[in-house]
């Protein structure tokens, strides 16, 4: 297989640009394969949704598998020359997620009547976590092999890492579990989203930091900017899309392919000037669906014009993406796994233990409490994208790298079985899915 690969990317008669095209159409197919083969098992065997299997898939293709077991195939398939435009693609993926996320963000009454819990719950979710990260950073950072980075930077980001909560993987739960209607919803993805809003500023934070350039003056410009975008957003821009979009939906009977372009284009204008102030682009992508989802027909069309494909192809490239620079073969010997233990206690003992005694200072019940806990506990990609940054800083040793990863995994695991278990009662039935976009998205 390895041979043939290479003999087939070898042939120089083909123009560059088509070279490249046939390394990603050979990526592409082994990825949409490779996802429904494990998203099936994971479904089957371990209860788990959709979206956990793709995130099994993409380690199941990277060198924690197949490149332990073939290394050659995996160098062969996924080439070095390809990775800048298929991490492009698997960043458009997590935008389209981020935007659907927002729209299936139900505000209204339910979202005022928790504006105390939600405040509660971010703040708390947050501030635990950080504090708990920073003071035992430094345990962990003396147990490590050489060489190591500085304490200061090791500290902040594991820190960091250890407040990050994954909005775009809670929303795809909460959406396949058909449970994206209910209060406990709206609540955990409110808090999620401000604690994500928090966390990127934090991690911008750090970054200057480390390679110290930070500047007070420079942070509450960047906070003060985005406060400004947000303000556009939703005061100027929201209403006269809004109203665009009513009037075209009248003219035509729905959205034709010119009003889907149109809203990609403010989905990426959006996406652009996040990246721009510095709190990434997704959350660009969040803020212009939460600005749109209260416009119902709108959002079903959408459901059933675009998200099938989004779902389907390009957020399996992402999960793939982030596979791929996961390697559980660096942690070797009892010690770094008894670390990777303490990772995990002091991770969930930080966001699941803060979070439940947030909620249930503020009223909520032991089982929404518990509930809440749960789903704030989780990290998944929004994790690995914070991690990659960190290595690409050069302040997360390799080993720790690894850990973290495996922390990311295991709290996103956990969190199907027990959410289907705390609120399976409220999900939505497969008789009342309102398009054949949300239908596949709630498990049977």
């Amino acid at each position: 297989m390895e041979h043939l690969l290479e003999l087939l990317h070898s042939n120089s008669a083909q123009p560059a640009a088509e070279q490249l095209v046939l390394r990603l159409l050979y990526q592409i197919i082994a990825i949409l394969c490779a996802t429904q083969v494990v998203v099936w098992v994971s479904r089957r065997f371990l209860g788990q949704t959709d979206v956990s299997g793709e995130i099994l898939a993409g380690l199941v293709l990277g060198p924690s598998c197949l490149g332990a077991l073939f290394p050659g195939q995996m160098r062969a398939l996924f080439a070095p020359g390809t990775a800048d435009v298929f991490t492009a693609f698997a960043q458009m993926g997590l935008i389209f997620l981020m935007f659907e996320v927002g729209l299936e963000f139900q505000f209204g009454e339910t979202f005022d009547r928790n504006k105390k819990q939600v405040l509660a719950v971010a703040g708390i979710g947050i501030t635990v976590p950080f504090t708990l990260g920073f003071f035992t950073a430094p345990w962990f950072y003396h147990q490590l092999p050489g060489p190591l980075p500085p304490l200061l930077g090791f500290q902040l980001f594991f820190a960091t890492a250890m407040s990050i909560t994954a909005i775009p993987i809670l929303g795809r739960i909460f959406m396949e579990l058909g449970l994206s209607h209910t209060r406990i919803a709206a609540l955990v993805l409110g808090a999620a989203a401000m604690d994500d809003v928090a966390g990127w500023i934090i991690l911008g934070v750090v970054a200057a930091i480390v390679q110290s350039k930070f500047s007070s003056v420079a942070l509450l410009l960047r906070i003060g900017v985005l406060a400004a975008y947000l303000g556009v957003l939703f005061f100027v821009v929201r209403p006269v899309v809004k109203g665009w979009i009513a009037r075209t939906r009248e003219k035509h009977g729905g959205l034709n392919g010119t009003a889907i372009a149109l809203v990609a284009c403010l989905l990426f204008v959006s996406a652009t000037i996040t990246s721009n102030i510095g709190v990434f682009a997704i959350i660009g992508g969040f803020c212009m669906g939460v600005a749109l989802h209260d416009d119902r027909l709108f959002v079903e069309e959408w459901r059933s014009r675009i998200t099938s494909m989004v779902r389907a192809v390009l957020l399996p490239v992402f999960f793939t993406y982030t596979g791929l620079r996961t390697d559980i073969g660096t942690l070797n010997g009892a010690g770094m796994w008894f670390m990777c233990l303490m990772v995990l206690a002091i991770a969930f003992v930080g966001k699941f233990g803060g979070t439940y005694i947030a909620a249930r200072l503020v009223g909520e019940s032991h089982r929404n409490a518990f509930t809440i806990g749960t789903c704030m506990n989780t990290r998944a990609l929004m994790e690995l994208v914070a991690l990659n940054v960190g290595y690409d800083l050069g302040v997360v040793p390799r080993p720790m790298f690894t850990m973290l990863v495996i922390m990311a995994i295991a709290s996103t695991f956990i969190t199907t079985p027990l959410v289907r278990r705390l609120m399976g009662h409220q999900a939505r039935p497969r008789i009342r899915a309102q398009s054949p976009a949300l239908e596949d998205a709630i498990p049977g």
